[in-house]
């Protein structure tokens, strides 16, 4: 049996099984997959068609992995909540407390019930925190600075199973947040927000930073060569002449967002916060690892004022086709870390939305008009022009 789909909805049957097919948007392949009847075909989507094959046992409604697809999801409102659908199973990890996690604000923004959402969200934080949130121009920005600090009170809540009220943090003098309740956490975390996403990383070792950016490869009207050499002096000479070399436009741009993912990813891990001189670290990337959405690079070293940093592990992997994301982590980790007992081990970043971000959550700094009117005046804010 096969069924060949070019978009919409598209229902193949036989005496033995009946497969709906719903392709939300061809051109980055992805789709959904309802299976009834006694038998089920594992579906392969590959370009704008689909192939079913492959008898197994029935189950009631499946996803095409993310990984497996190598594309984003369609967050479009005419199609289905995908990242809704994703947390309905939990996404933290279970082997040991490393995890990446993300969220896409322009996927919470056209939820349906995006306001109750936001008033129960916006009160679930302290009252410190609600002043940095509100404080923003934009609401993007808003959006991200909230998920960042739900992100950091719920995976200490899973990973301690502490009671979302008793969790507390500190802050070093750099500005990178530490669990304080419960005493004695030896794992690490850390979080980001750039372009749709905000994104969690956690590691069992304590040193651990994320960095996400979003590939614009028109940014301020620049060519890339333009661009590049505005921002030469975050680089090094190496650095420099493997964007230069890049033969497209985007790819001397991909290059250089690459480049700076993992810069902003080390000075985090290392607590040490932007630096004047951020050409004294020095990335080597290997070519001939594939770097585009659906890759897994571990290869990349970095170099610390021309000594290699052998102490740090980068991850580096896409959120989507436009958001490229990296990991520091060290290398030294207890043997019951994933990594440890595999080093070949990948862990993507599964995205999850306020389902997961609000599980357990309680009212910390209770508003006028159970927050109403910070709703009123979130949606007065302006919204990034990507």
């Amino acid at each position: 049996m096969e069924g060949i789909h070019e978009g919409g909805d598209a229902v193949v049957s036989t005496d033995e099984v009946t497969l709906t097919l719903s392709c939300f948007q061809p051109s980055v392949r992805t789709c959904m997959i309802t299976v009834s009847g006694t038998v089920e075909r594992r579906v392969i989507a590959l370009r704008h068609r689909l192939f079913a094959s492959q008898c197994q046992r029935p189950s009631a409604v499946q996803e095409v992995p993310l990984s497996t697809l190598n594309s984003p999801w369609n967050t479009s409102k005419s199609s289905p909540d995908l990242t809704t659908t994703m947390a309905t199973k939990d996404p933290t990890n279970t082997k040991c407390s490393c995890n990446r996690l993300a969220f896409s604000l322009s996927g919470a923004f056209e939820h349906d019930h995006f306001e109750a959402f936001y008033r129960k969200a916006i009160q679930s934080v302290t009252a410190e925190d609600y002043e940095k949130i509100v404080a923003y121009r934009y609401k993007d920005d808003s959006l991200a600075c909230l998920a960042g600090r739900l992100f950091l009170r719920q995976i200490t809540k899973r990973l301690t199973g502490t009671p979302w009220h008793e969790v507390e943090f500190a802050r070093t003098e750099k500005g990178k947040p530490y669990v304080t309740n419960p005493a004695g956490t030896t794992f690490g975390l850390n979080v980001t927000h750039q372009g749709d996403y905000a994104a969690l990383a956690t590691s069992c070792s304590e040193k651990v930073g994320v960095d996400v950016m979003r590939l614009d490869i028109s940014r301020n009207n620049k060519t890339a060569d333009e661009y590049i050499n505005s921002m030469a002096r975050s680089a090094s000479a190496a650095e420099l002449r493997q964007m230069r070399g890049q033969p497209t436009e985007a790819m001397k741009m991909t290059m250089f967002y690459r480049f700076w993912c993992l810069k902003e990813a080390v000075l985090k891990a290392t607590g040490d916060g932007l630096l004047d001189d951020l050409s004294r670290y020095d990335f080597r990337v290997d070519t001939s690892d594939r770097y585009a959405p659906g890759c897994y690079v571990t290869s990349t070293t970095v170099l610390a004022d021309g000594k290699l940093q052998n102490q740090w592990v980068f991850d580096e992997s896409f959120v989507d086709r436009t958001h490229s994301i990296a990991v520091c982590r060290e290398r030294k980790l207890p043997r019951t870390c994933m990594f440890a007992k595999d080093p070949e081990a990948k862990l993507f970043f599964s995205k999850v939305n306020f389902d997961f971000l609000l599980d357990g959550a309680t009212v910390l700094n209770p508003l006028p008009n159970d927050a109403a009117d910070d709703f009123d005046n979130f949606q007065k804010k302006l919204r990034k022009n990507f």
